[in-house]
Parts: structure tokens; C-alpha cells; sequence
């Protein structure tokens, strides 16, 4: 019983201690492959390998670099030497310096123009053309529109007249109709005066006479109003048959005014119809003759870039080319130069010792390895 006590005891001692005497391991490790690395490069050093692989290592490094950078030169170079060929070509063919050497795109490129001066002077003309149906349909709109608003004023002028006739013919309505029930509240009144009157006498009022006489004088006083109106309702009802042939002359000038100006805006449109049809017809002729041009001018712009390798090969004498030819010359002796450089530096790198600066690379990728693996190590993450 006393041994299984000690046993587990022994045990847990065990387990608790041995993550701490383990831990030193990785560590150690670290440490040797440090000093490992460190003894490797005194020996070499002490052999005189380690200076020499260093110096092969650096001078393989600024040579290759040296290199990269001359092949980016000479990208450069070389992009420029196309544009100034392609500005050779053109300029070439604008100042017209031609050569038996390339006849034959000279040829090509003289047809091609010849057929775009064609084409231009075709859409010249027919921009003339169109030039002239458009004046002839603004010289139309224009006489349509002054006839059409010549009507138009009169028209306004004879409705303005018709609404002043109406107007005028409906006031003497109106005053006839007034007049009509003034004479009928006379004719009322004097009616309900003679009964009074009748009444009146018949009565034994002691102011029987003052009342007869006043409904006397209110009776002639209405008798002569009446009168009155009966003479002027004549008179104003003979005023109407004229307004009213007013009216209708209006009325009737009006409807033959509206009917002039819309036949003639009926007229103005199919006039213009064939106008417009021509005018469409012009347009998509002259984009037809303007997009046929472009295609041409596309059609001479590879042929003008290869002409400029053509006369850079011919150099045909030319001031105009002089400046060009000397800036391409300018670019070749460039390319020249970076070509001969990275010549000299390929011949410097066949020289040299290549196991060296192997070694040097593969040392310095070694270190490298070792160095991780050291500080991974110290730092516990194995």
C-alpha cells in the first residue's frame, strides 16, 4: 500500500518536472546551429574561401543588376526608335520624299489619296446640294409663313371684330328684353291704377278726390312711360337684323380665314416633304462619302508606319528628314552602346568564378536558414 502511495507520488514528480528540463533543449539547439554557422565561417575564412566567394558573390550581383537595368534601356530606346521611325514615315510622305526603294507603297499610298481627293470633292458637291435644297426650303417656309401670317393677323383682327359684333348683339338683346319687361310692368301697373280708380269712385271716401287725382296723375305718368318704351322697342329691335348680319359676315369671315391658313399649313407640309426627303437623302450620302474617307485614311496608316522603316533603310537625301534621321541616328548608336555593354558584361560574367559566387549565394541562403531556425528555436515555438 505504501509502495503505491511512493509510485504515484514518483509519477506526478515526473510529469511536473519534465517540461522544464526539456524546455533547455530547443534552446541548446538554437544555440549550437548558431555557433555551427559561425565556425563554418571562420574556417572558411581561415581557408581564404569565404573573401573570395564574397567578391565573386558581389560582383556577379552588380553586373546582373547592371544588366536588368540595360535591358530596361534598351526597351525604352527601342520604343522610341518605333515612334521616331513611324514620325519618319510621316513626315516623309507629307513632305513627299519619295525613292525607287519603296515605289511600290509610294504607289499604294498616292492611289489610296487619290481616291480620298475623289470621295471629298464627291461630298463637296454634295454638301452643295445640300446647301442649295436648304435654301430652297427656308425660302419656302419663309413665303409659307408670311402669307400664313399675313391670314393670321387678319384673322385675329375679324375674331377681335367678331366678339366686339357679338358682344354689341347681345347688349341690344339684353336692352330689348329689359325694355320688353319694363313695358310689361307698366302695362301691370297701369291696369291695377285703373282698378283703383274704378274703385275709387265707386267709394264714399271723404278724400275721395284727392285719391282720384293722384292715381290720375300716376296713371298719365305711366301711360307716358309706356309710351316711351313702346316707341324705343322698335327702334332697338331694328338695330338687331343689322348686328346680327354683322355677326354672321364675321362669323362667316372668320371660318374662311381658319380654313385659308390651314389649307395652306397642309400645303406648306407637302411642299416640304420632298424637300426633307431629299435633304435625308443628302445627310446619309455625305456620311457615306465621310466614313468611306475614314476608311481609306485607316487604310494608309499601316502603310505610312512600314514606310518609315523604308526610308530609315534608304535615307533618301531630304532637309526636311534631317532632323529626323538624326535623332534615330542618336537612338541606334544608344542601342548600340547598351548592346556592346551588355556584351562586355556577359563576357565579365562567363570569366568569373561561377562556383564562388554559387557558393556565396548558397552561404548567404544557408544563414538565412539557419538564422530562422535559431530564433524559432530560442524563442519555445518548436
Amino acid at each position: 500500500m505504501n509502495f503505491s502511495i511512493f509510485s504515484s507520488r514518483f509519477c506526478s514528480f515526473l510529469t511536473q518536472t519534465k517540461p522544464t528540463s526539456n524546455a533547455w533543449i530547443p534552446i541548446v539547439i538554437g544555440v549550437v546551429l548558431l555557433l555551427g554557422f559561425l565556425g563554418l565561417l571562420i574556417w572558411l575564412y581561415v581557408q581564404g574561401k569565404l573573401t573570395q566567394w564574397v567578391q565573386a558573390g558581389r560582383q556577379s550581383g552588380k553586373w546582373k543588376l547592371r544588366d536588368m537595368q540595360l535591358v530596361n534601356e534598351a526597351k525604352k530606346s527601342e520604343r522610341a526608335k518605333l515612334i521616331q521611325i513611324e514620325e519618319l514615315g510621316r513626315k516623309a510622305w507629307k513632305a513627299r520624299v519619295s525613292d525607287p526603294s519603296y515605289a511600290q507603297p509610294w504607289s499604294d499610298l498616292e492611289g489610296i489619296e487619290t481616291q480620298i481627293a475623289a470621295t471629298q470633292e464627291h461630298a463637296r458637291s454634295l454638301r452643295d446640294n445640300l446647301t442649295e435644297v436648304q435654301a430652297k426650303k427656308d425660302d419656302l417656309i419663309r413665303g409659307y409663313d408670311e402669307k400664313i401670317g399675313e391670314l393670321d393677323l387678319q384673322l385675329k383682327d375679324s375674331e377681335q371684330k367678331l366678339k366686339t359684333a357679338q358682344f354689341d348683339l347681345r347688349q341690344l338683346e339684353n336692352e330689348l328684353e329689359s325694355l320688353a319687361n319694363e313695358k310689361g310692368l307698366l302695362q301691370r301697373d297701369i291696369k291695377a291704377t285703373r282698378t283703383d280708380l274704378i274703385n275709387t269712385e265707386g267709394s264714399d271716401e271723404p278724400d275721395r278726390d284727392e285719391i282720384l287725382g293722384s292715381l290720375n296723375t300716376r296713371l298719365d305718368g305711366l301711360v307716358h312711360n309706356l309710351l316711351e318704351v313702346s316707341n324705343a322697342e322698335p327702334e332697338l329691335a331694328g338695330k338687331i337684323p343689322a348686328r346680327q348680319s354683322e355677326v354672321l359676315a364675321l362669323n362667316t369671315r372668320v371660318n374662311e380665314l381658319a380654313e385659308r391658313v390651314h389649307k395652306l399649313e397642309n400645303q406648306k407640309r407637302i411642299d416640304l416633304e420632298p424637300l426633307d426627303q431629299q435633304l435625308e437623302a443628302l445627310d446619309k450620302q455625305i456620311k457615306s462619302k465621310t466614313d468611306e474617307v475614314t476608311e481609306l485614311e485607316k487604310r494608309m496608316d499601316p502603310i505610312i508606319k512600314s514606310l518609315g522603316h523604308m526610308v530609315d533603310t534608304a535615307r533618301p537625301a531630304s532637309d526636311e528628314l534631317q532632323n529626323e534621321y538624326t535623332s534615330l541616328d542618336k537612338t541606334y548608336q544608344k542601342l548600340a552602346g547598351i548592346s556592346q555593354e551588355r556584351g562586355d558584361l556577359a563576357n565579365k560574367l562567363d570569366a568569373l568564378d561561377k562556383d564562388a559566387s554559387r557558393n556565396f549565394y548558397l552561404l548567404i541562403a544557408l544563414g538565412v536558414v539557419v538564422l530562422v531556425l535559431a530564433i524559432l528555436l530560442i524563442a519555445n515555438v518548436f
